[in-house]
């Protein structure tokens, strides 16, 4: 049978990897995120955008003013003898119409108001969603990067413990099932240790997409940081609250308010509307415009000779000196009043009637999603600090059972696999801990933002119960005892039954 060694200061080299990569907190990648974020960027461009419905909406209420110019070319074939003439025209117009009564632009402008207030709702979500993403994100990358710590450290105390299996295995202390499981412990371990790393990767991976650049590794949760409860601890104020002020409930609020104006809107369609109207015109046809015979009159007709030329008839010699020009100014109310549409006025306040009612169903769903959410993250606030309390004490015991295993494993009266069950029990309690705390933690931020009630305040709340320097709590083991075995006076240190080597546990990582 083939053995694989793997010598202690190879386990030592696998945990040292590489140099420690710089930890970045949560704080900074929040400044980071709300610049890079590409969600965010679209809210707030979406938030610009919809700002704008207001000055649209006000601009059919003000004043309408609009300026054309006209200049001409004309040609004219008098007949009876007359040469053909031509001509320059050119004129302007100036109109200006205010609206006095419009019923549907009242309503159209109180949408816009309307259309505002949802586009600053919809960023302040957005404003908060990037918050609950980013630590989501956070949270699961420090989960990653902590799996990633237990199985480098549980690869490496299984591989001492598997050179002390084979130790004892060649003085005749154990069997040969004692290093064969072992050896499977410690293959389980190698392909543990390679999903944690690329379970990590892909994290890192989900927090570069939010803060737009690499990052290689995020502060931990100090060790012992308290962990709030909520306040207030009445899930159905919560609840309540999160019916109201949850900013999809306002969205759909202002959706519903939108919907109602839509419906007026579309009655007024019955109404007359009034304007007060005024316009100046003015039109020029020049002297030359009557004509121009100087070509086969030697001058005169359309010339502005004040003698004909020999020959020019005497009309021709008059019409050759006219020219005009006009000026027309108006002012005035006019009234339009609808009579008949076709049936489309009567169709559009149904269909807006039914637009309302969706509006209101999609009202009642965002008020039952609000209280829903905000009951999921309360439970999960209660039940993570009662799971944290809980995984607490199930460390401690995995932590004395361990000790126990080593002492026994010493002793004689335990054998390897027991040894390395005990450890595996230790690191999962610790690694389900550390994730109870971050979940706790998660649904403390989603729990807020179930109630609107989500600020950068609590962004540096959080950031201050991480920190950068690591204590080695998640992978740290107990130190082995020292208890001798009491044949080793009989039997002698080498005898089968005497003390058998162990592991330097404690400095396994």
């Amino acid at each position: 049978m083939m053995r694989l060694r793997v010598p202690v200061f190879a386990a030592a080299l696998a945990l040292a990897g590489t140099l420690p990569a710089h930890a970045v907190g949560l704080s900074q990648l929040y400044d980071e995120a709300l610049s890079s974020d590409a969600q965010l960027q679209s809210a707030r461009a979406a938030l610009a955008a919809n700002s704008e419905e207001l000055p649209l909406a006000r601009a059919k209420l003000l004043p309408q003013v609009s300026a054309s110019l006209s200049a001409n070319r004309q040609s004219t074939d008098f007949g009876g003898g007359f040469p053909s003439s031509y001509g320059n025209s050119n004129g302007y117009t100036i109109s200006l119409t205010q609206p006095l009564i419009h019923v549907d632009s009242w309503y159209g402008y109180a949408q816009g108001k309307l259309a505002v207030e949802s586009a600053q709702a919809s960023f302040a979500q957005a404003r908060q969603d990037l918050i609950v993403r980013l630590g989501q994100a956070y949270f699961d990358a420090l989960s990653a990067q902590d799996s990633l710590a237990i199985a480098r450290s549980q690869k490496a105390s299984i591989a001492q413990q598997l050179e002390s299996a084979k130790r004892s295995f060649e003085v005749g202390n154990t069997t040969i099932t004692d290093t064969n499981e072992a050896q499977a412990k410690y293959d389980q371990a190698v392909s543990q240790e390679i999903a944690a790393r690329n379970d990590l990767a892909v994290k890192l991976a989900a927090l570069q997409q939010i803060v737009g650049h690499p990052v290689e590794k995020v502060d931990g949760l100090v060790a012992g940081a308290p962990l709030p409860p909520p306040v207030p601890a009445d899930i159905n104020q919560w609840t309540d609250t999160a019916s109201d002020a949850n900013y999809q409930v306002v969205i759909k609020q202002i959706a519903l308010s939108t919907a109602q104006r839509e419906t007026s809107k579309a009655k007024a369609g019955h109404l007359p509307t009034v304007d007060l109207v005024a316009s100046r015109s003015r039109s020029s046809l020049g002297a030359a415009g009557a004509g121009n015979f100087g070509g086969n009159f030697g001058g005169g007709f359309g010339s502005g000779a004040e003698t004909p030329t020999a020959g020019t008839p005497a009309l021709a010699a008059e019409l050759g000196n006219l020219g005009s020009s006009y000026t027309n100014s108006t002012i005035g109310v006019q009234v339009t009043i609808p009579l008949f549409a076709g049936g489309a006025t009567q169709s559009r306040v149904r269909q807006t009637l039914a637009l309302e009612d969706q509006a209101a169903a999609d009202l009642d769903t965002a008020r039952r999603n609000a209280a829903l959410s905000a009951r999921q993250a309360f439970l999960g606030v209660v039940s993570g600090l009662a799971q944290v309390r809980a995984l607490q004490t199930a460390e401690r015991s995995a932590n004395t059972s361990l000790e126990s295993n080593l002492l026994g494993y010493q002793v004689g009266v335990r054998i390897n696999i027991d040894v390395l069950n005990a450890q595996d029990q230790l690191f999962s309690a610790r690694r389900d801990l550390a994730k109870a705390r971050y979940d706790t933690l998660i649904n403390s931020l989603k729990l807020k933002a179930s109630t609107a009630d989500l600020t950068d305040q609590d962004v540096l709340q959080l950031s201050a119960l991480l920190s950068p320097v690591d204590d080695g709590a998640l992978t740290a083991l107990p130190a082995v005892p020292t208890v001798p075995h009491p044949g080793i006076a009989a039997k002698g240190a080498a005898g089968k039954l005497g003390r058998r080597a162990m592991p330097n546990a404690a400095g396994s990582q």
